[in-house]
């Protein structure tokens, strides 16, 4: 055999042991495979990014829920009750209406401001529709003092007082907690009056919730499940100071 047959030869084994290419079957195998991995991925990251954002949204609605209850705590704390039923008012539960919670207080030295003659004041919480976002509500705080609430007492006309309370009065009203969905309050004993205990409930949804719901207003079955399923409560049992035969005049 010659040189040049045996190169021939030699080629042609290189030809038979050369790799083939991938057949057109295979790549879309691979693509498929490729493609389901990449949605796996994808169902994920979307589960994690909702996980993380329902999470969110309890915890929103959890700040303002203590920071509400704190404070309300704190007022019941220094309330002034006597056997007027107007120094502890308490609206009662009506159909499309919520609770609101009115009295007297008498702030420790140390939250009293220099200006204010006297240290009897009134307090107050409800809830009212947002101004400015429709289908919102939010807990508001009424605060007056000095001479506007003992002219009041002295008056018998703490009723007209405490209805001065309203989101557009902002001498005094102010925004306490957004979003809050319904206020409860329950005396305890419940037979007794005044009461020795209140115990106060909030439930809160977070602002993204708020907003869907805001959007369909007449959509109440859907309405009702985002409340039942997002909704937050929070519980506070507050003990209330010994009543007094009068009202201390400052």
């Amino acid at each position: 055999m010659t040189k040049r047959s045996n190169q021939r030869g030699d080629r042609r084994g290189t030809r038979l042991l050369a790799p083939e290419g991938f057949t057109l079957l295979e790549v879309l195998v691979s693509s498929a495979i490729l493609l389901v991995l990449m949605l796996l991925l994808l169902g994920m990251g979307d589960g994690a990014s909702k996980i993380w954002r329902d999470g969110e949204g309890r915890r929103e609605a959890q700040r303002e829920l203590r920071a509400a209850l704190q404070l309300i705590t704190e007022d019941l704390h220094s309330a002034v009750i006597t056997t007027n039923a107007e120094s502890l008012s308490i609206s009662e539960s009506k159909e499309g209406r919520p609770q609101s919670l009115f009295f007297l207080v008498s702030h420790p030295s140390d939250r009293r401001h220099a200006e204010i003659k006297g240290d009897l004041c009134a307090a107050g919480y409800f809830l009212a529709a947002d101004p400015k976002e429709s289908g919102c509500t939010n807990l508001y705080r009424f605060h007056a003092s000095g001479e506007t609430v003992a002219k009041a007492v002295e008056d018998d006309s703490l009723q007209e007082l405490y209805r001065e309370a309203s989101p557009e009065n902002a001498s005094t009203t102010e925004l306490l907690a957004r979003n809050i969905v319904s206020l409860r309050i329950v005396p305890l004993p419940v037979k007794t009056s005044p009461p020795e205990l209140l115990e106060v409930t909030l439930s809160a949804i977070n602002a993204r919730t708020a907003h869907l719901i805001a959007s369909e207003p007449k959509a109440a079955e859907r309405n009702a499940r985002l409340l039942r399923e997002r909704a937050q409560w929070s519980t506070g049992i507050i003990h209330l100071p010994t009543s007094r035969d009068v009202i201390p005049m400052p």
